[in-house]
């Protein structure tokens, strides 16, 4: 057993210091929590978490041991070695094969210590506690597979000769030695109430070549807290972790080494991976666990197998607070930028031929202070702001950085503020940065206005091809008034639209606004829409590429939007429009028990639109809020009131309510489920009314939430209810070194009923009392391109309203993927 103490650095008498850092021989990645002993003592230091060690003792060391989990051991036994200043220790890795590891037969020690971690989970998380607080820097750099930092000696365990740093192989990368391609530093303030209430304010940053803070919230999406919970998310990716429930089943564990640590407890370095054919998106790495409380002390994670371009490791320092709880004080994470496709794992950036690629490193640090236990705070101060950025955030002053870094800026980091801060006033980086994220929101700014890119064309098929233009008006004219205008015209309905609005927003912080909108458009029949912002890519919206039975609207509305409470979204409006029905479609409008068939009526509207989303929380950098999702399910729902304002011809009510959730499970991936109903009251036309949500047409695109084997328009509806379900198992199910396609289980079940259906003429329709049923499945990211993978889709019908054709109860889709 070795000894581990830390010993501050002294110069007292004739104390021996050594020091340096210790590096993988072959990335050149610094290597963390390295036992390093000297003389055969048993005693000696640990290398911190950036590599780094100091070995203070008032011993002459004539011997230096090296071990580290997954490194062949390394012996320094050279006085003259040992007595340069600073020393560049360069570890070789072990390479090995799982079917090698050999567990004998019993009860695996690891075992023991690992469900004793589980057991002690809750007491040692620290978000379970009562409370907390602690201020935290940040330091987020990007950077080229950089040289080694110029040290005086390079230790390699091939041979005990020294070795001198080659200056060509500076000179051939002297860019990437002066400077990073982009750094980032941040110092916030977070308090944190359990269960689950939490606020950071990001009270100072800084970004080379921009005064923006955009980039700020960027360094709080790739660190992961705490390594407590079920499942690490970086960049929005999760992987399993190894001490979740059930984990020994999935990961294997072995007991590398122990030591003792100076306050006499035992220190267990326990290594982990993934089991052979267990198929699950893994970590490997080891685990340093301390016997008082069996708590995490220090982490090292990577991905265990990763086609994706980005790949991740972790590293996590521990330390026994107040002696009262573990908390961690430094989080490190490297993603790694590669080309996905390379087996080889080769980087992006071709430099001179395609052999010679490098790779581009996002390192990211946290260093955390100031940590205090269960402080009192008011639970009102917790709203639903979890992030903030302060206003004045870019202007604090150097001395103000200067006591708040960890550690002083390098020479390197200084000259990447100075090259980046002269390039972005040079070359107006900011505003270029403006435009960028302007048009990664669908918009393209002129001057003082946003063109809307996809108002430029679009298809469906009742007005095929539609070209237009259209956009709205920018935080450059105004920062609470904006415009917006459009038009466009089909090339198949030869019919000219066009629209505008005038919004005044408030308050950005409460989504408090007014809106007035004129419009003379075509609208779906039998549709319906939720308080529900569209993404970008969201499967969903595929399904109005086959829209065919249209109406054409011409009217105006006003409403009033607001949060409701913490949780609730709400959009209070007024609609009177004309419509005139589409694809000849007539409405038996009695009179006194007299047929009147009419194409054409006047609907106002007076309705409420709501969104609750329990405990979602936002992130905020000026006037930019981001959702960052709750774990609850998501509530929508729809009244409409039909009333005899303004020439309105009908009186009816509507009402449609919508749960949505999102479930992400150990052994079977994500499993999404919505749930959508709908009731009308009254006599109204097939605008009013439900048209079943099919998305059936020949061979046509994947589109989620909707029935895939129902032709478009085939049922109609006064009252309904869906069940849309999705089991995405992703990689889980199949997986081999090249060929990794990702599989969905579908299903889904619609019912219905409609009254008076002899009132609607001009079109054919069924009903849907005894109930709909399809299923399918979906291999995704058969070939990937990018961030896009292509797969393809087979659902099937069956049920009540099986067609009589057996190919006709089939239905081929492709499916497309952005896979970030």
């Amino acid at each position: 057993m070795i000894i581990i103490s830390h010993l501050p650095l002294l110069s007292i008498g004739q104390e021996t210091q050594i020091s340096g850092k210790i590096i993988d021989s072959e990335s050149g990645n610094a290597l963390a929590f390295v036992n390093i002993s000297y003389n055969n003592s048993g005693s000696g230091t640990m290398s911190n978490i950036d590599g780094d060690f100091t070995l203070n003792t008032r011993e002459s060391v004539f011997q230096l041991n090296f071990s580290y989990i997954g490194y062949e051991p390394l012996l320094i036994d050279r006085p003259d070695t040992l007595r340069k200043n600073l020393l560049l220790i360069k570890m070789i890795p072990k390479t090995y094969d799982i079917d090698e590891v050999r567990i004998a037969p019993g009860i695996n020690p690891a075992h023991r210590i690992i469900d004793l971690v589980y057991e002690n989970k809750k007491l040692n998380n620290p978000e379970k506690i009562k409370s907390f607080s602690y201020t935290s820097y940040n330091k987020l750099y990007f950077t080229f597979e950089a040289p080694h930092p110029k040290i005086d000696t390079i230790i390699s365990p091939q041979d005990s000769s020294l070795v001198e740093i080659d200056s060509s192989f500076f000179e051939i990368n002297e860019f990437i030695e002066k400077q990073h391609l982009f750094l980032l530093e941040s110092v916030s303030n977070r308090e944190y109430s359990a269960p689950g209430n939490n606020r950071e304010k990001i009270i100072a940053s800084r970004v080379s070549g921009f005064s923006n803070p955009s980039f700020t919230l960027l360094a709080t999406q790739i660190q992961s807290f705490s390594f407590y919970n079920d499942f690490i998310t970086i960049l929005d990716k999760n992987y399993l972790n190894p001490i979740s429930y059930g984990s020994k089943n999935k990961y294997l564990f072995i007991l590398e080494d122990t030591l003792i640590t100076s306050t006499k407890d035992s220190l267990f370095i326990i290594s982990f991976l993934p089991k052979k054919g267990k198929n699950f998106t893994g970590l490997k790495g080891f685990m340093y666990i301390n016997s008082n409380l069996y708590a995490l002390q220090n982490v090292v994670a990577e991905a265990a197998e990763s086609k994706d371009m980005f790949r991740i490791k972790i590293q996590q320092k521990y330390e026994f607070i107040e002696n009262k709880q573990w908390f961690p004080v430094q989080l490190n994470t490297d993603i790694i930028l590669v080309d996905p496709a390379d087996e080889n794992n080769k980087g992006l950036i071709q430099v001179e031929s395609e052999d010679n690629k490098v790779k581009v490193i996002g390192v990211g640090k946290t260093y955390i202070t100031n940590i205090k236990l269960n402080p009192v705070f008011e639970l009102k101060k917790f709203k639903n702001i979890a992030l903030e950025v302060e206003k004045d955030a870019h202007k604090k002053s150097e001395g103000f950085w200067d006591f708040h870094r960890s550690t002083p800026l390098s020479e390197k980091d200084t000259a990447t503020y100075h090259v980046l801060d002269s390039i972005g006033k040079e070359e107006h980086l900011d505003r270029k940065l403006w435009i960028v994220e302007t048009t990664m929101n669908g918009y393209i700014p002129i001057r003082f206005f946003n063109l809307d890119i996809h108002s430029i064309i679009n298809y469906n098929l009742f007005e095929g091809i539609r070209l237009g233009l259209g956009g709205i008006s920018n935080e450059r004219l105004s920062e609470n008034l904006f415009f917006s205008g459009y038009f466009a015209y089909g090339f198949k309905d030869k019919n000219i639209k066009y629209g505008g609005s005038a919004k005044w927003l408030i308050s950005n912080n409460y989504d408090i606004s007014l809106q007035a909108n004129y419009f003379n458009d075509v609208e779906e029949s039998g549709s319906y829409k939720f308080l529900k912002k569209s993404r970008s890519f969201d499967t969903e919206n595929f399904r109005r590429f086959l829209i065919s039975h249209m109406d054409y609207i011409e009217g105006w509305s006003a409403s009033f939007e607001f949060h409701a409470l913490q949780y609730f979204k709400t959009h209070i409006f007024f609609q009177n429009s004309k419509t005139t029905f589409g694809n000849n479609y007539q409405f038996n409008d009695l009179e006194n028990g007299t047929e009147n068939l009419i194409d054409k009526a006047t609907f106002s509207e007076l309705g409420i639109k709501l969104r609750f989303a329990y405990k979602e929380k936002f992130m905020v950098s000026g006037r930019k809020k981001i959702s960052l999702g709750t774990k609850f399910p998501i509530l929508y729902a729809n009244f409409n009131q039909g009333i005899d304002w303004m020439n309105g011809g009908f009186t009816y009510s509507r009402y449609e309510i919508r749960i949505s959730k999102k479930i992400l499970s150990r052994s079977l991936g994500h499993s999404y489920i919505d749930l959508e109903g709908g009731i009308v009251e009254g006599r109204v036309p097939y605008s009013k009314l439900y048209n079943g949500k099919g998305s059936y047409q020949g061979f046509s695109l994947v589109s989620a939430n909707s029935f895939g084997v129902m032709r478009m328009n085939e049922f109609l509806s006064d009252h309904f209810f869906s069940i849309f379900f999705r089991q995405d198992f992703g990689k889980l199910l199949f997986k081999t070194k090249r060929f990794q396609p990702g599989v969905e289980f579908v299903s889904n079940f619609g019912i219905g009923k409609l009254q008076n259906p002899e009132l609607h003429r001009g079109i054919n329709f069924k009903t849907m009392e005894k109930g709909y049923y399809e299923s399918g499945i979906i291999i995704n990211n058969i070939i990937n391109q990018f961030f896009l993978g292509y797969g393809i889709g087979i659902y099937y019908r069956y049920g009540p309203y099986q067609l009589q054709k057996s190919i006709d109860n089939f239905s081929f889709k492709l499916s497309l993927k952005l896979n970030l």
